[in-house]
């Protein structure tokens, strides 16, 4: 598992958070179903 990093709407604030993730594609889709897609704009980056 790799650990991957993406700012984030959450509640109306933007903040960076951090999951891990076995690729950059499956932190993307991580992070749209945590946040919702409109509100991960950018794809993560691996740390």
């Amino acid at each position: 598992m790799r650990r991957y990093k993406a700012i984030v709407n959450a509640s109306g604030m933007w903040v960076e958070t951090i999951l891990y993730a076995q690729n950059q594609a499956q932190a993307y889709k991580l992070f749209q179903a945590i946040f919702g897609s409109s509100n991960v704009p950018h794809q993560p980056t691996q740390l």
